[in-house]
């Protein structure tokens, strides 16, 4: 029976017609997201997202309590506090040898897990990408997905080597050596604070060469600029060799969205690999790999190694969903107004102690020189003071990437969902510390 005559048995029709508004109001927006597999414009609500999950979820078999499960993989958990970890898609994602294949036994994180590649192929297209085609989202971080695309990569393109502008971190690199690829670093330059690739050495690299591709970063710690992606590209076009964009936190910046739609438009691009947590809000352990190329991300999909947890693809789509466009426009606008901040408290305290703040262009991040100073001290003291994430270098140390860079230098970043009250606390901490 329908539950609308159900209801009209036993309250007034005004009563349940009352009643269905509020159910239709809180289900309106779960369907128009299954229906159309958009970025929202408005954020869901905490419990409509639950409610979907849930919803999905109770499709897969180890809901069914009429079910017979002698298979060795039946989505056993220890309690329900475990299931909730992984918001009820306890069968994971995916089959052996396609991460996006369709899964029997679990056919609601099946359709979590489309939506959720879907919603996230289209909140990064209106957030700076239009002219990306396809688009997934990999239970993997940074690193790990970037390993997973070149590997997919030299499957198709015979590739034995990748270059790549030398950046100081060390996650690329292990995802690249993973692969079994040589890696080749190519030194920066040094132009005024700011360190940059060297695109003459990149084209000296690539005529000993044959068979290799080009990994560019858009987004690191100053004094390391963002590589000349738009130059790149057109070089790996006219070079017919792929090319891999690390744009890890530059969806929030619409300056480095509108770089990477550029070298789109002006030459070869096959991949470009978001972090979830850091654009979106997420826990860590998701990223988002978009492409013009819908070749390049199906071939990912295939080279993912069996199965995979649903628990990161399932805190992207909610995180997506809980943001729409509308909010994060908000929280691009605060990052700006962050950014201008810290710059300008920043500036203050350097001028105030014979300092100043590095000349390098960054969206996100700024930093000031420490010149005289016990860097590794400050960064420790400011640790133990409860100010997070800043990054204190001593002079020619490992972080400028680039030998022997002339300063030590203190970076603070401005990222998005940071506060106003995060930047004044941890400045006025750092200035009562550099002043003492």
């Amino acid at each position: 029976m329908d539950i609308d005559e159900k209801l009209a048995e036993l309250i007034p029709k005004r009563m349940t017609e009352r009643g269905r508004i509020t159910i239709d109001s809180l289900l309106a927006p779960i369907k128009d997201i299954l229906n159309r597999r958009r970025f929202p414009e408005k954020s869901l609500a905490d419990d409509q997202i639950e409610l979907m999950f849930r919803l999905l979820s109770s499709m897969d078999t180890d809901k069914d309590p009429a079910a017979a499960r002698v298979g060795e993989r039946e989505a056993r958990v220890a309690s329900p506090y475990i299931a909730q970890l992984a918001a009820g898609f306890n069968h994971g994602i995916g089959r052996s040898g396609h991460v996006t294949a369709p899964q029997p036994k679990a056919p609601g994180a099946s359709l979590m897990q489309q939506v959720a590649n879907t919603v996230a192929l289209d909140a990064i297209k209106s957030l700076g990408l239009p002219n990306v085609k396809a688009g997934i989202v990999l239970p993997l971080a940074t690193g790990m997905t970037i390993g997973l695309v070149l590997s997919a990569l030299r499957s198709k393109h015979a590739i034995d080597t990748v270059l790549l502008p030398r950046l100081d971190h060390t996650s690329p690199e292990k995802g690249i050596t993973l692969t079994g690829l040589n890696l080749v670093i190519i030194p920066n330059i040094l132009e005024g604070d700011a360190v940059r690739a060297d695109m003459t050495k990149l084209e000296e690299e690539l005529s000993k060469r044959k068979s290799c591709a080009i990994l560019a970063t858009t987004t690191f710690f100053p004094p390391r600029e963002s590589d000349p992606v738009k130059e790149i590209s057109r070089l790996c076009s006219d070079e017919d060799l792929p090319f891999v964009i690390n744009n890890a936190y530059g969806v929030q910046s619409e300056a480095v969205m509108a770089h990477v739609q550029s070298a789109i438009d002006a030459g070869r691009v096959d991949a470009i690999v978001q972090s979830s947590d850091k654009n979106f809000l997420s826990p860590v352990g998701a990223s988002v790999l978009v492409s013009p190329n819908e070749e390049v991300v199906e071939r990912t999909a295939e080279t993912y190694a069996g199965r995979a947890s649903a628990a990161p693809v399932a805190q992207t789509l909610a995180a997506l969903l809980a943001l729409g466009r509308e909010r994060y426009a908000t929280l691009r606008a605060e990052q700006l107004d962050n950014k201008h901040n810290l710059d300008s408290k920043l500036t203050e305290i350097a001028e105030s102690i014979g300092q100043r703040v590095l000349a390098v262009e960054s969206p996100i991040a700024s930093a000031m020189t420490l010149d005289g100073l016990d860097a590794k001290a400050l960064g420790g003291r400011l640790y133990n003071l409860r100010v997070t994430g800043p990054r204190a270098v001593p002079m020619g140390a490992f972080g400028s990437c680039i030998d022997e860079y002339p300063h030590s230098y203190l970076v603070m970043n401005a990222a998005i969902g940071a506060s106003k009250d995060d930047i004044a606390s941890a400045t006025t901490k750092l200035f009562k510390e550099v002043s003492g």
